[in-house]
């Protein structure tokens, strides 16, 4: 069954409208991002938002991690920021994580996954946070670019 999910970008600009962490598990995402490889021209959809990247035995582990010790912290799917010129793309596994920076869940998640205001040590399960300011101005960004390209005239 289909469903609607945030842009981590739209979720913090106007969901949680504070600083946000979440979990990417997609190592190409993760490389490009984080580890700031170069992908060759062309390859969009062939490697970088391609879910066959993603790593689910990761992902699991962070979700039966976050059932176990922090069950009632909030999960969110969303999809992973990307440029505004990608209007389609898969759901590549990210999870918004309904925490505060400072509190036990943030801490066991940094001591677990690195400190997201750190480098990223490994690809496959990379710790993102993302100030309010940023996100609102990247969601609004691309609602600008939106209603040129889509809008009533």
């Amino acid at each position: 069954m289909a469903q609607l999910l945030y842009t981590i970008d739209e979720y913090i600009a106007t969901k949680r409208k504070k600083l946000t962490i979440w979990m990417v598990f997609n190592s190409v995402y993760n490389d490009v991002h984080a580890f700031k490889k170069k992908l060759d021209a062309g390859d969009g959809f062939e490697k970088y938002l391609n879910k066959k990247y993603t790593d689910t035995k990761a992902r699991e582990e962070f979700l039966d991690f976050m059932k176990t010790n922090f069950s009632d912290v909030e999960l969110l799917e969303v999809f992973d920021l990307v440029s505004a010129e990608y209007i389609e793309y898969p759901y590549l596994g990210s999870i918004a994580i309904d925490t505060d920076v400072g509190s036990d869940a943030y801490i066991a998640l940094s001591q677990k996954y690195g400190n997201p205001y750190d480098d990223a040590t490994i690809n496959n399960k990379v710790l993102w946070i993302m100030e309010y300011d940023d996100a609102k101005k990247m969601y609004d960004k691309k609602q600008q670019l939106f209603e040129a390209e889509f809008g009533d005239e």
